[in-house]
């Protein structure tokens, strides 16, 4: 038996796999296959818009519960004066023409009561004022109408306590709060808590209660830019404060990918509508957010109300009706009927009447006025298009107050808009109360009162007040036990009694279920799957994060020693409030260690924030610093870790302290009261029992050691002692994930726990069932497995757009050097933009060379003449670091003197230099890394040791488990990990150029290149190296000209050919013991080129049973055909929703007009689980048959991306319903001549690389578009039909009709229709004539086909016709 090795390229939609020979390293052969392919799948997706749609569905139905308890309590009185009030209240959202579902016909008579209640009573606001402030007895329906709509559309509960009085909100509380919170949270607005009391919170609070919005906006920028607060901030911020679309890139000073559709406003639902994509880009910045919102609702109700006591949302109303009415009158005086203006805004008989058409959309309204005042018009769109006409008219507006409420988009307010959601429910509260009160002493049921409880503590409550005010805490979910619901979670204290809001807090154990919600919350240690994760204030986890990011501080570039770290977090950490500045940091230093000797040059690098610590001791603080909690108990750390998890799980206060009370009898109401101030947010990433409870003997003292412990006692930070083999910390944490070696089962069990995102986890499951597959099919364990894994992209990638950046940086360069940019910044401004690393190197720069300061001239920056060159400051021979933290723009010259040295000249680093380098440090313009590495004037064997273990260990903890798990399968195999970088660094230094765009098969590709690259790292380079001759060796390069070529990396470069002998002295391994000879890299990389190039891969698709959404939620006018809004709404009348989802295909056999067919169609999600008869019926009407035509279906089911051999062509099923959509399953594929002869091209054109070899590059553009057509004509059989239509679009191969850009666009088009994964090519490009969906294949009748069921890999399969 031959010892092969796996290797694995595992990425969230693909797993790419390779046998490999262990003698041979060649892709190994069996049964006819060449053991290597790619498994495809389609990307995992969170769960999260199913979560948000059960939480609609469910406070929906709250809502419907909430108003039948409240018909429940008035049936009796309503049905003395009309039995059938409530089945007509139902029957009134049908249309007047549905006699299917209007039961109950509305008399004459009572349609001239309804026609004068509504004279009366315009708005359901009219009656609500009228119920309040009368003493007379009113009909008792118009009192349930009343009540009726303050239950239903009863407010927020945002703010605490019965009652509320908008003269109590405190903007200048919240205002220190928001700017506190950005000082503590948001490093990159650069708000310091020193500034902080330079901020005058009350002239702000009076400029936002302005009532011009534009004297708001200019007025808060000056305010705050006294405060040295950067414009970009203040003018986001007063745009957020007036209710304008703000941009969150710009708020935050953010970079990233996203910014231009980052725009929000919080007026309205826009907030609310981007929640999800604002929380997963702003991670704990969304809190500063939620505060900001807060503010403005605040801001909202003050103007809303104008300051006064009378409170009432039906005073209110009425008078914006009021207001309405009368602007609407002046508007329509001003427009004058009959002119176009007037037409424009609000209609004529002609186009109202054109709009009550049948078969018009339910929400198509005839003028701007119709679409305004039904909301389906944004106000600001409605007043930018009301202000045009207004200037287009003769007339002259005298009214003053008109002209300014106009210029604030305030005339004709609306009774019914988004804004409404901003009032607190304390508000309706009142009212109800009132109406309940003068309507109590005719109608005595309205003054029932609930019957008080221990637990409940609603004594003197009117039952309808409570049903008002009630609310299912959050934590309490469905009202149904978890044997019911997988998502439910609540716990009762009775069982078997229905639960209402009168009875809820005596059936419900709150305090149990709020636990066992927060519990289901918390996220589960990285580590240690089955442990919980620590609260992220909890006292150890900050003590942890201190410690660690101690561990990479430097003094004068010295770190500090276990003594002062001990000292630091002691004395200072331990007894100070909020974050530790650089300016608190250095005062310690000075004054309590022995830095007096660097008083005037005490330079502090390392900090993970910007100019201060990220981390901090406040927890510990708050209950045992000076006015700490615990003073004066005899409670210690262990009791305030639990007070601090209490505080993380129980947003309500109210259970909270009673657990407080309950458990800590000798704290006192002052401390209690501290302890519910407190605002602990959030879970860690690790566990208590992985920082302190597994433990390694010391060797010399025999003593267990806890991570803390050698956190405490060593120089090494967490990822140092989590990886360090001499610990072996990582098979103490396999034992605990209970990963046992043997296991044979092999579920999505193993993977369910991991800590990371669905996707990744989908992967990885893949990836185990190829192994397992590519285990049995050998019959033997591999000697090794190699994996690599793609980084997942769980967090938003920034981006920067350089030139904005740049600006950003220089806009907040400090004042007293400001006056040195000015010219770059005049430079900066007239650049279109910045597109070459060396002009953004040159504005990061000064302008200047950071070896020796010289200004640099900037026309002269590129060409092949240039005297400007980017060198790296740590070599490429070393390590492969292309960051700008490694990079500088140089002379030429002083690149030359440096060469292959580890560290800069002596000479380069100068008084003069250093000056440069720090003043860009101090601007932002240099990291500290950065700055290190350029004043660093040796590097010690420790140090390379530590640049190359970089190069070869994985830190990645998702990896590890991947590791450990597959340990647990395959006892004797040894799982090595692999950098995807490394791969990277080969192809590029060898021109093996990976196309993502052209096919699937560079997984395999890269899975191979991970099994004999990793091979060579484990076998050659992990061990035994001699760091004293690589500085040696990178000394002696300094005068070879060719150590250019050596930018690598030291794994990839150790392959080169040139310096084999070398690279031998440094890595001894690579001398072969017995004979002497030295690893064969040529051979080795001659083997490599020549497999790359190789397309017998195996390709195997995932299929899918879809789930999810029955159809598309988007509405059909009325009339057409489609799924019914709602079971017995005929589609005539009510429209329809369209596009049914389907789960799978079947065959159908059906007879028509007596003659037998079959026909492949799509089988819908919402029929999985209907009645036979139902099903039946669904196939009839899609099929069109008649009442004698018979039907029967194929129990075989096809699964979405299944392989089908239709008409001898080869496709994956994409799409189904009358009729079936395919794409192409066969993969696109250059031959090696031609790939090796035009890569450079294709470089250029798919990674938009350039290189002086490519040649004439339009010529290699011709001859590609050749060779894909005659691909088409030749090898396509489902795109035959395409052929003559391509030959006229290109003229025949006379490609001189596009220039390169149409080449470059129509060969990526072609190439995407020739993709598995794409379906179709978008050449409306070349001319509008041209399809956007050139090439697609939908509404096929398929009649039969054979299906083709791969496993895996590829390497088994079955087959059958339908």
């Amino acid at each position: 038996m031959k010892n092969y090795n796996i290797g694995l390229d595992i990425g969230t939609s693909s797993v790419g796999w390779a046998v490999v020979d262990d003698q041979t390293n060649k892709v190994m052969k069996k049964g006819g296959n060449s053991l290597w392919g790619v498994r495809l799948f389609e990307e995992a997706q969170t769960a999260q818009e199913r979560r948000m749609q059960r939480g609609t569905r469910r406070r929906y139905d709250r809502r419907k519960e909430r108003i039948n308890l409240l018909q429940s309590e008035f049936k009796e009185k309503i049905n003395e004066v009309d039995n059938n009030f409530f089945q007509k209240l139902e029957e009134s959202k049908y249309n007047k023409n549905d006699l299917l579902n209007k039961k109950i016909t509305i008399s004459s008579e009572e349609r001239k009561i309804i026609r004068k209640y509504y004279n009366k009573y315009p708005t359901i606001y009219h009656l609500r004022k009228e119920l309040m402030n009368t003493n007379k007895k009113m009909d008792i329906r118009l009192v349930y109408l009343a009540i009726h709509h303050i239950i239903k559309y009863r407010g927020n509960f945002i703010y605490e306590g019965k009652s509320f009085n908008v003269n109590n909100l405190d903007i200048v509380g919240k205002l220190k709060e928001i700017f506190a919170s950005i000082s503590e949270i948001v490093d990159e607005i650069g708000i310091s808590e020193e500034s902080l009391n330079d901020i005058d919170y009350n002239q702000i609070a009076n400029i936002i209660n302005g009532p011009l919005k534009n004297d708001i906006k200019v007025n808060l920028v000056k305010e705050l830019s006294k405060s040295s607060i950067s414009k970009k901030f203040s003018t986001e911020f007063s745009k957020l404060i007036i209710g304008s679309k703000f941009n969150i890139a710009n708020l935050f000073n953010l970079e990233t990918d996203t910014e231009k559709n980052l725009s929000v406003s919080l007026d309205g639902t826009d907030y609310d509508d981007k929640l999800d994509e604002l929380e997963q880009l702003l991670g704990d910045y969304l809190e500063i957010l939620e505060q900001m919102k807060e503010l403005y609702d605040m801001v909202f109700l003050k103007k809303i109300f104008k300051g006064s006591n009378e409170t009432s949302i039906s005073s209110l109303m009425v008078s914006r009706y009021n207001q309405h009415k009368e602007d609407l009158k002046l508007l329509k005086s001003i427009l004058k009927k009959g002119t176009p203006e007037y037409t424009k805004i609000f209609g004529d008989r002609k186009t109202s009447k054109k709009s009550q058409k049948k078969g018009s959309k339910k929400n198509e309204y005839s003028c701007l006025y119709d679409s305004y005042v039904h909301n389906n018009l944004e106000a600001e769109e409605f007043f930018k298009e009301l202000k045009k006409y207004i200037d287009n008219t003769d007339s002259i507006i005298t009214n003053e107050k008109f002209i300014e409420r106009l210029n604030n988009n305030e005339i004709l307010p609306r009774i019914t808009t988004k804004e409404n959601g901003k009032y607190p429910y304390q508000l309706n509260r009142d009212e109800l109360i009132k109406i309940i009160e003068n309507q109590g002493r005719f109608y005595p049921f309205l003054l029932e009162k609930v019957k008080p409880s221990i637990d409940n503590g609603l004594s003197n409550t009117y039952k309808l007040v409570r049903l008002l005010e009630f609310k299912i805490p959050y934590f309490v979910g469905p009202l149904v036990s978890d044997k019911k619901s997988k998502n439910a979670w609540m716990i009762r204290k009775i069982d078997n009694v229905k639960i209402d809001p009168y009875n809820f807090d005596e059936v419900i154990d709150k305090e149990k279920t709020a636990e066992k919600f927060i519990l289901r919350m918390i996220s589960h240690c990285t580590y240690l799957l089955d442990e919980n994760a620590l609260p992220n204030n909890s006292i150890l986890y900050s003590e942890f994060k201190v410690l660690n990011e101690l561990k990479q501080i430097k003094i004068n570039n010295e770190r500090l020693t276990n003594e002062q770290q001990h000292k630091i977090v002691n004395e200072l950490f331990m007894k100070t409030n909020g974050t530790i500045t650089e300016t608190k940091f250095r005062d310690f230093l000075l004054n309590n260690l022995d830095y007096t000797f660097y008083e005037n040059d005490l330079k502090i690098s390392g900090y993970s924030a910007d100019g201060k610590f990220a981390n901090n001791m406040q927890p510990y603080v708050d209950f045992f610093g000076n006015a700490g909690i615990f003073n004066g108990t005899s409670y210690n750390k262990e009791d305030a870790e639990e007070i601090i998890k209490w505080i993380t799980i129980f947003d309500d206060k109210d259970i909270l302290e009673k657990k407080v009370r309950d458990n800590y009898p000798e704290l006192n109401d002052n401390q209690i009261k501290n302890i519910l101030n407190k605002k602990y947010k959030g879970w860690g990433r690790l566990s208590k029992k992985l920082l302190t409870g597994l433990t390694i003997n010391d060797k010399e003292s025999n003593i267990p050691k806890s991570i803390m412990d050698l956190m405490y006692e060593t120089d090494e930070n967490f990822m140092q002692i989590i990886n360090n083999d001499e610990y072996n910390f990582q098979k103490l944490i396999a034992k605990a994930n209970n990963i046992t070696k043997g296991s044979q089962e092999l579920t999505y069990d193993v993977v369910a726990d991991l800590a990371t995102s669905p996707a990744t986890k989908r992967g990885i499951y893949q990836a185990l069932k190829v192994v397992r597959e590519i285990t049995d099919y050998m019959g033997y364990e591999p000697k090794n497995i190699i994996v690599e894994m793609v980084r997942s992209h769980e967090k938003k990638e920034r981006k920067d757009d350089r030139k904005k950046y740049l600006q950003k940086l220089y806009d907040n360069i400090k004042e007293e050097v400001k006056d040195n940019y000015k010219v770059l910044k005049q430079e900066l401004d007239n650049e279109e933009r910045i597109d070459t690393d060396k002009l953004y190197l040159y504005y990061l720069q000064e302008g200047k060379c950071l070896y020796c300061g010289t200004s640099i001239n900037v026309d002269d920056l590129d060409g092949k003449n240039s005297l400007y060159e980017i060198d790296h400051i740590l070599p490429r021979t070393l390590i492969k670091d292309d960051s700008w933290d490694n990079r500088a723009l140089v002379c030429r010259k002083c690149n030359q003197e440096k060469g292959a040295s580890l560290v800069l000249p002596k000479s380069f680093r100068n008084d003069y230099t250093k000056s440069i380098w720090h003043r860009l440090k101090n601007n932002g313009l240099m990291s500290n890394k950065k700055l290190y590495r350029l004043t660093r004037s040796v590097y010690s064997d420790e140090d390379i040791k530590g640049f190359i273990n970089r190069q070869l260990v994985e830190t990645r903890q998702i990896t590890k488990h991947v590791a450990n798990i597959l340990s647990s399968f395959y006892t004797t195999t040894k799982i090595v990990y692999f950098k995807a970088n490394i791969s990277s660094s080969y192809r590029n230094k060898y021109e093996l150029y990976k196309f993502r765009d052209i096919n699937d098969y560079h997984h395999a590709h890269d899975a191979y290149l991970a099994a004999v690259l990793g091979k060579y790292q484990e076998k050659y380079l992990h061990y035994d190296l001699d760091y004293e001759k690589i500085s040696e060796f990178n000394d002696k390069l300094k005068e070879n000209k060719d150590y250019r070529r050596l930018h690598h990396g030291i794994i990839v470069n150790s392959l080169d050919e040139e310096f084999q002998k070398d690279f031998a002295e440094i890595a001894p391994k690579l001398i072969n013991v017995d004979t002497g000879e030295i690893f064969n890299a040529k051979e080795f990389n001659e083997l490599i080129e020549n497999t790359l190039y190789r397309n017998d891969i195996l390709i195997s698709r995932k299929t899918e049973m879809k789930t999810g959404e029955f159809y598309n939620q988007t509405k059909q006018p009325q009339g057409k055909n489609g799924v019914p809004l709602k079971k017995n709404m005929p589609v005539e009348l009510y429209g329809s929703y369209n596009r049914i989802n389907p789960s799978y295909a079947i065959m159908v056999r059906y007879t028509y007009n007596k003659k037998t067919k079959q026909k492949l169609v799509g089988f819908p999600i919402y029929l999985e689980n209907a009645s036979m008869d139902t099903k039946e019926n669904y196939f009839r009407n899609l099929l069109k048959l008649k009442i004698n035509d018979t039907i029967q279906f194929d129990n075989k089911k096809i699964p979405f991306y299944s392989l089908m051999n239709w008409d001898n062509q080869l496709c994956y099923l994409v799409g189904a319903s009358d009729k079936i959509e395919i794409c192409n399953a066969k993969e696109f594929k250059y031959n090696k001549a031609f790939m090796k002869k035009y890569k450079y091209a294709l470089n250029k054109l798919f990674n938009n690389k350039d290189s002086e070899k490519i040649g004439d590059y339009s010529t290699s553009l011709d001859f590609i578009l050749d060779y894909i057509i005659n691909s088409v004509e030749s090898n396509y059989k489902l795109y035959s039909n395409l052929v003559a239509e391509l030959k006229e679009i290109t003229n025949n191969g006379d490609y001189s009709i596009f220039d390169i850009e149409q080449k470059e666009k129509l060969i990526k088009e072609l190439t995407n229709l020739l993709n598995t994964r794409s379906d179709n090519a978008n050449l409306k490009f070349l001319n509008e004539k041209y399809s956007s969906a050139f090439g697609k294949k939908n509404d096929r009748i398929i009649t039969n086909c054979e299906i083709i069921n791969k496993s895996s890999t590829g390497l088994r399969e079955n087959k059958y016709e339908l």
